[in-house]
Protein backbone atom coordinates (compact mmCIF):
# COMPACT_ATOMS: atom_id res chain seq x y z
CA UNK A 1 0.00 0.00 0.00
CA UNK A 2 2.87 2.35 0.74
CA UNK A 3 4.08 1.82 -2.69
CA UNK A 4 0.67 3.07 -4.10
CA UNK A 5 0.43 5.54 -1.73
CA UNK A 6 4.59 6.96 -3.41
CA UNK A 7 3.41 6.18 -6.72
CA UNK A 8 0.63 8.57 -6.85
CA UNK A 9 2.28 11.66 -7.02
CA UNK A 10 5.06 10.04 -9.72
CA UNK A 11 1.86 9.80 -12.01
CA UNK A 12 0.92 13.61 -12.30
CA UNK A 13 4.49 14.73 -11.93
CA UNK A 14 5.47 12.39 -14.82
CA UNK A 15 1.93 13.36 -16.91
CA UNK A 16 3.13 17.44 -16.16
CA UNK A 17 6.70 16.47 -17.61
CA UNK A 18 5.36 14.74 -20.77
CA UNK A 19 2.76 17.54 -21.81
CA UNK A 20 5.88 20.08 -21.21
CA UNK A 21 7.88 18.48 -23.72
CA UNK A 22 4.74 18.17 -25.16
CA UNK A 23 4.06 21.63 -25.52
CA UNK A 24 8.13 22.77 -25.88
CA UNK A 25 7.81 20.51 -29.05
CA UNK A 26 4.52 22.55 -30.52
CA UNK A 27 6.30 25.35 -29.71
CA UNK A 28 9.38 24.56 -31.67
CA UNK A 29 7.20 23.50 -34.36
CA UNK A 30 5.14 26.47 -34.34
CA UNK A 31 7.74 28.49 -34.55
CA UNK A 32 9.83 26.21 -37.54
CA UNK A 33 6.76 26.55 -39.50
CA UNK A 34 6.39 30.36 -38.56
CA UNK A 35 10.28 31.17 -40.00
CA UNK A 36 9.37 28.64 -42.72
CA UNK A 37 6.54 30.91 -43.32
CA UNK A 38 8.27 34.39 -42.90
CA UNK A 39 11.09 33.40 -45.49
CA UNK A 40 8.55 31.84 -48.07
CA UNK A 41 6.96 35.10 -47.70
CA UNK A 42 10.19 37.30 -47.96
CA UNK A 43 11.49 35.03 -50.69
CA UNK A 44 8.07 36.26 -52.56
CA UNK A 45 8.32 39.73 -51.87
CA UNK A 46 11.36 39.59 -53.72
CA UNK A 47 10.29 37.69 -56.36
CA UNK A 48 7.58 39.89 -56.79
CA UNK A 49 8.78 42.95 -55.84
CA UNK A 50 8.03 44.54 -59.59
CA UNK A 51 4.71 42.10 -60.37
CA UNK A 52 2.62 44.89 -59.64
CA UNK A 53 -0.43 44.68 -57.28
CA UNK A 54 -3.64 45.84 -59.54
CA UNK A 55 -5.59 47.16 -56.97
CA UNK A 56 -9.21 47.80 -58.56
CA UNK A 57 -10.05 50.81 -56.22
CA UNK A 58 -6.30 52.50 -57.93
CA UNK A 59 -7.49 53.74 -61.32
CA UNK A 60 -9.63 50.63 -61.90
CA UNK A 61 -6.25 48.93 -63.73
CA UNK A 62 -7.33 46.20 -66.27
CA UNK A 63 -5.29 43.44 -67.19
CA UNK A 64 -3.27 44.79 -70.58
CA UNK A 65 -3.08 42.78 -73.73
CA UNK A 66 -0.11 44.74 -75.17
CA UNK A 67 2.52 42.99 -76.90
CA UNK A 68 5.82 42.93 -74.94
CA UNK A 69 9.09 42.49 -76.03
CA UNK A 70 12.23 41.77 -74.57
CA UNK A 71 15.75 42.03 -75.35
CA UNK A 72 18.39 38.74 -75.04
CA UNK A 73 20.37 40.50 -72.33
CA UNK A 74 16.90 42.12 -70.70
CA UNK A 75 18.39 45.27 -70.32
CA UNK A 76 15.73 46.94 -72.64
CA UNK A 77 11.88 45.68 -73.05
CA UNK A 78 9.17 47.52 -75.30
CA UNK A 79 5.25 47.69 -75.47
CA UNK A 80 2.94 49.08 -77.36
CA UNK A 81 3.47 52.36 -75.52
CA UNK A 82 6.54 52.28 -73.67
CA UNK A 83 9.87 51.50 -74.00
CA UNK A 84 11.90 50.68 -70.78
CA UNK A 85 15.98 50.64 -70.05
CA UNK A 86 17.65 50.08 -67.30
CA UNK A 87 20.52 52.05 -66.62
CA UNK A 88 24.11 51.41 -65.37
CA UNK A 89 24.07 52.08 -61.84
CA UNK A 90 21.09 50.18 -61.83
CA UNK A 91 21.79 46.96 -63.30
CA UNK A 92 24.81 45.91 -60.79
CA UNK A 93 22.45 46.02 -57.98
CA UNK A 94 21.00 42.90 -56.47
CA UNK A 95 17.82 42.01 -58.07
CA UNK A 96 18.92 43.46 -61.66
CA UNK A 97 21.78 41.58 -61.84
CA UNK A 98 20.57 38.81 -63.27
CA UNK A 99 18.95 38.57 -67.14
CA UNK A 100 16.18 36.61 -65.12
CA UNK A 101 15.89 38.87 -62.98
CA UNK A 102 15.31 41.74 -65.37
CA UNK A 103 13.36 39.78 -67.81
CA UNK A 104 10.83 38.94 -64.57
CA UNK A 105 10.76 42.52 -63.84
CA UNK A 106 10.57 43.99 -67.11
CA UNK A 107 7.35 41.99 -68.26
CA UNK A 108 5.65 43.08 -64.93
CA UNK A 109 6.61 46.12 -65.29
CA UNK A 110 5.86 47.14 -69.01
CA UNK A 111 2.20 44.66 -68.42
CA UNK A 112 1.51 47.00 -65.53
CA UNK A 113 2.15 50.17 -67.20
CA UNK A 114 0.07 49.41 -70.20
CA UNK A 115 -2.52 48.72 -67.72
CA UNK A 116 -2.20 52.20 -66.04
CA UNK A 117 -2.44 53.84 -69.62
CA UNK A 118 -5.18 52.39 -70.61
CA UNK A 119 -6.87 53.99 -67.40
CA UNK A 120 -5.15 56.93 -67.59
CA UNK A 121 -6.58 57.12 -71.15
CA UNK A 122 -10.32 56.36 -70.24
CA UNK A 123 -9.94 58.93 -67.28
CA UNK A 124 -8.37 61.57 -69.52
CA UNK A 125 -9.99 60.46 -73.22
CA UNK A 126 -6.96 61.10 -74.90
CA UNK A 127 -3.53 59.29 -75.08
CA UNK A 128 0.02 61.13 -76.31
CA UNK A 129 0.68 60.23 -79.76
CA UNK A 130 4.24 58.63 -78.92
CA UNK A 131 6.05 56.17 -77.10
CA UNK A 132 7.07 57.07 -74.03
CA UNK A 133 10.91 56.00 -73.00
CA UNK A 134 11.07 55.11 -69.32
CA UNK A 135 14.78 54.93 -67.67
CA UNK A 136 15.42 53.03 -64.50
CA UNK A 137 17.49 54.56 -62.33
CA UNK A 138 19.62 53.51 -58.78
CA UNK A 139 20.10 56.86 -58.89
CA UNK A 140 18.85 59.95 -60.85
CA UNK A 141 21.35 63.45 -60.53
CA UNK A 142 22.69 61.97 -57.63
CA UNK A 143 19.05 61.29 -55.80
CA UNK A 144 16.80 58.68 -55.23
CA UNK A 145 13.80 60.80 -54.30
CA UNK A 146 13.34 62.66 -57.64
CA UNK A 147 11.42 61.21 -60.88
CA UNK A 148 11.28 63.39 -63.84
CA UNK A 149 9.00 63.27 -66.72
CA UNK A 150 10.24 65.76 -69.82
CA UNK A 151 8.52 66.46 -73.02
CA UNK A 152 11.12 67.55 -75.36
CA UNK A 153 9.73 69.27 -78.13
CA UNK A 154 10.95 71.51 -81.56
CA UNK A 155 9.43 74.51 -83.40
CA UNK A 156 9.42 75.56 -86.95
CA UNK A 157 7.35 77.10 -89.39
CA UNK A 158 4.10 75.11 -91.18
CA UNK A 159 2.58 77.52 -94.13
CA UNK A 160 4.21 80.70 -92.70
CA UNK A 161 3.23 80.35 -89.12
CA UNK A 162 4.58 78.97 -85.82
CA UNK A 163 4.11 75.67 -84.70
CA UNK A 164 5.51 73.43 -82.16
CA UNK A 165 5.83 69.23 -82.32
CA UNK A 166 6.15 66.80 -80.12
CA UNK A 167 9.77 65.14 -80.18
CA UNK A 168 9.93 62.35 -77.50
CA UNK A 169 8.66 61.94 -73.86
CA UNK A 170 11.11 60.54 -71.33
CA UNK A 171 10.77 59.42 -67.78
CA UNK A 172 13.19 58.42 -65.35
CA UNK A 173 12.64 57.08 -62.36
CA UNK A 174 15.11 56.20 -59.21
CA UNK A 175 13.53 52.23 -58.51
CA UNK A 176 13.23 53.80 -55.15
CA UNK A 177 10.38 56.03 -56.63
CA UNK A 178 8.77 53.70 -59.67
CA UNK A 179 8.44 51.18 -56.65
CA UNK A 180 5.72 53.78 -55.47
CA UNK A 181 2.40 53.49 -57.38
CA UNK A 182 1.32 57.54 -56.80
CA UNK A 183 4.61 58.33 -58.16
CA UNK A 184 4.07 56.85 -60.98
CA UNK A 185 0.33 58.40 -61.51
CA UNK A 186 1.87 61.16 -61.27
CA UNK A 187 4.23 61.06 -63.84
CA UNK A 188 1.98 59.33 -66.05
CA UNK A 189 0.18 62.34 -65.80
CA UNK A 190 1.87 64.63 -67.00
CA UNK A 191 3.22 62.46 -69.96
CA UNK A 192 -0.43 62.33 -70.99
CA UNK A 193 -1.19 66.66 -70.15
CA UNK A 194 2.56 67.90 -71.29
CA UNK A 195 2.07 67.35 -74.73
CA UNK A 196 -0.46 70.88 -74.19
CA UNK A 197 2.59 72.97 -73.18
CA UNK A 198 0.73 73.72 -69.95
CA UNK A 199 1.80 76.10 -66.88
CA UNK A 200 4.03 75.00 -65.00
CA UNK A 201 1.30 75.39 -62.06
CA UNK A 202 -1.85 73.65 -63.95
CA UNK A 203 0.68 70.77 -64.66
CA UNK A 204 1.64 70.23 -61.32
CA UNK A 205 -1.18 70.38 -59.81
CA UNK A 206 -3.31 68.05 -62.06
CA UNK A 207 -0.98 65.47 -61.45
CA UNK A 208 -1.81 66.01 -57.76
CA UNK A 209 -5.28 65.30 -58.69
CA UNK A 210 -4.82 62.08 -60.40
CA UNK A 211 -2.17 60.99 -57.94
CA UNK A 212 -4.62 62.01 -55.05
CA UNK A 213 -8.40 61.30 -56.02
CA UNK A 214 -7.62 58.36 -58.27
CA UNK A 215 -4.45 56.35 -56.96
CA UNK A 216 -4.54 57.64 -53.37
CA UNK A 217 -0.99 58.07 -53.15
CA UNK A 218 -1.11 61.69 -52.22
CA UNK A 219 1.12 63.72 -50.18
CA UNK A 220 0.14 67.10 -50.72
CA UNK A 221 -2.87 67.81 -48.53
CA UNK A 222 -5.22 70.40 -49.86
CA UNK A 223 -5.42 73.86 -48.36
CA UNK A 224 -8.51 75.17 -46.29
CA UNK A 225 -9.09 78.25 -47.88
CA UNK A 226 -7.79 79.57 -51.56
CA UNK A 227 -7.73 83.07 -49.95
CA UNK A 228 -6.77 82.27 -46.61
CA UNK A 229 -3.94 80.53 -48.18
CA UNK A 230 -2.77 83.19 -50.73
CA UNK A 231 0.98 83.81 -51.47
CA UNK A 232 1.15 86.42 -53.26
CA UNK A 233 4.84 88.24 -54.80
CA UNK A 234 6.18 92.02 -54.74
CA UNK A 235 3.67 92.93 -57.53
CA UNK A 236 0.98 91.34 -55.92
CA UNK A 237 0.61 88.72 -58.23
CA UNK A 238 0.24 84.92 -57.46
CA UNK A 239 3.16 83.04 -56.40
CA UNK A 240 2.08 79.95 -58.21
CA UNK A 241 2.45 82.19 -61.83
CA UNK A 242 6.24 82.01 -61.42
CA UNK A 243 6.87 78.34 -60.66
CA UNK A 244 9.49 77.05 -62.81
CA UNK A 245 8.92 73.84 -61.70
CA UNK A 246 9.25 70.53 -59.12
CA UNK A 247 12.78 70.59 -59.78
CA UNK A 248 13.29 73.82 -58.32
CA UNK A 249 13.84 73.51 -54.68
CA UNK A 250 13.03 76.77 -52.33
CA UNK A 251 10.69 77.77 -49.57
CA UNK A 252 7.91 77.89 -51.57
CA UNK A 253 7.74 74.77 -53.21
CA UNK A 254 5.33 72.55 -50.42
CA UNK A 255 3.31 75.24 -50.54
CA UNK A 256 2.76 75.35 -54.31
CA UNK A 257 1.76 72.00 -54.74
CA UNK A 258 -0.54 72.12 -51.92
CA UNK A 259 -1.85 75.53 -53.61
CA UNK A 260 -1.86 74.40 -57.16
CA UNK A 261 -4.04 70.78 -55.66
CA UNK A 262 -6.28 72.84 -53.86
CA UNK A 263 -7.13 75.03 -57.10
CA UNK A 264 -7.75 72.30 -59.73
CA UNK A 265 -9.30 70.60 -57.50
CA UNK A 266 -11.92 73.77 -56.67
CA UNK A 267 -12.67 74.11 -60.26
CA UNK A 268 -13.15 69.80 -60.02
CA UNK A 269 -15.50 69.50 -57.77
CA UNK A 270 -17.34 72.98 -58.81
CA UNK A 271 -17.92 71.70 -62.56
CA UNK A 272 -17.64 68.37 -62.11
CA UNK A 273 -15.15 65.23 -62.40
CA UNK A 274 -15.53 65.49 -66.33
CA UNK A 275 -14.70 69.23 -66.53
CA UNK A 276 -10.99 68.70 -67.44
CA UNK A 277 -11.63 66.03 -70.40
CA UNK A 278 -13.70 69.17 -71.43
CA UNK A 279 -10.91 71.41 -70.95
CA UNK A 280 -8.67 69.10 -73.04
CA UNK A 281 -11.56 68.18 -75.29
CA UNK A 282 -11.69 71.50 -76.42
CA UNK A 283 -8.20 71.99 -76.87
CA UNK A 284 -7.35 69.35 -79.08
CA UNK A 285 -10.26 70.50 -81.24
CA UNK A 286 -8.91 73.82 -81.51
CA UNK A 287 -5.45 72.80 -81.79
CA UNK A 288 -3.94 76.21 -81.25
CA UNK A 289 -1.39 75.42 -78.00
CA UNK A 290 0.62 74.43 -81.37
CA UNK A 291 0.76 77.67 -83.08
CA UNK A 292 1.80 79.46 -79.57
CA UNK A 293 5.09 80.50 -79.03
CA UNK A 294 6.48 78.78 -75.54
CA UNK A 295 4.70 77.65 -72.68
CA UNK A 296 0.89 78.65 -72.22
CA UNK A 297 -0.25 81.47 -70.40
CA UNK A 298 -2.49 81.50 -67.68
CA UNK A 299 -4.87 83.70 -69.68
CA UNK A 300 -5.18 80.87 -72.66
CA UNK A 301 -5.76 78.06 -70.25
CA UNK A 302 -8.79 80.12 -68.59
CA UNK A 303 -9.90 80.88 -71.42
CA UNK A 304 -10.47 77.31 -72.07
CA UNK A 305 -11.48 77.17 -68.30
CA UNK A 306 -14.42 79.18 -69.01
CA UNK A 307 -15.40 77.62 -72.06
CA UNK A 308 -15.81 73.92 -70.22
CA UNK A 309 -17.70 75.55 -67.32
CA UNK A 310 -20.07 77.85 -69.19
CA UNK A 311 -19.11 80.93 -67.67
CA UNK A 312 -16.34 83.06 -67.30
CA UNK A 313 -13.51 82.58 -65.36
CA UNK A 314 -11.50 85.75 -64.97
CA UNK A 315 -13.03 87.01 -61.91
CA UNK A 316 -12.15 84.20 -60.22
CA UNK A 317 -8.38 83.71 -60.83
CA UNK A 318 -8.17 87.73 -61.10
CA UNK A 319 -9.36 87.11 -56.89
CA UNK A 320 -6.42 84.70 -56.49
CA UNK A 321 -4.30 87.66 -58.20
CA UNK A 322 -3.59 85.49 -61.11
CA UNK A 323 -1.90 87.73 -64.20
CA UNK A 324 -4.96 87.38 -66.64
CA UNK A 325 -7.66 89.30 -68.53
CA UNK A 326 -10.34 88.05 -70.60
CA UNK A 327 -9.64 86.26 -74.28
CA UNK A 328 -11.42 85.51 -76.90
CA UNK A 329 -10.79 82.19 -79.79
CA UNK A 330 -10.10 85.92 -82.06
CA UNK A 331 -7.99 87.35 -79.56
CA UNK A 332 -6.00 84.00 -79.77
CA UNK A 333 -6.31 83.69 -83.90
CA UNK A 334 -4.92 87.35 -83.22
CA UNK A 335 -1.56 87.03 -81.67
CA UNK A 336 -0.82 83.68 -83.67
CA UNK A 337 -0.98 85.39 -87.31
CA UNK A 338 0.92 88.19 -85.50
CA UNK A 339 3.65 85.46 -84.92
CA UNK A 340 3.17 84.32 -88.41
CA UNK A 341 6.50 84.63 -90.53
CA UNK A 342 4.70 86.99 -93.10
CA UNK A 343 3.00 89.48 -90.95
CA UNK A 344 7.20 89.70 -89.58
CA UNK A 345 8.22 90.21 -93.08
Amino acid sequence: MKHKYRLCPIVPIFNSVMRTRAVFVSLVLMLVFSSCTALEEAQQRRAKRILEERDATSLMLRPSKATIQIAPDALRGESDHYTLTFAEDLRVLEGFDEIAERELFTRSALGYMESLYDAMNRLFGFQPEHKIHVTLHHLYRGSNLSAVTRTDYRSGVLDGRYVKFINSIEMDFPIRMYEKHGVRVHELTHAFTNIYFLPVWFSEGIAVLIQTEYAKGGTHPKFDSLEGDLRVDLDGVNQLESWAGHTETNPLTHWRYRYAYTLVAELWERYGTDFYIRVFRLMERDGLHQKLEGTMRTSFLVYYFSEAAGEDLVPFFKKLHFKVRKLTKQDILNQIEANSVRRRQ
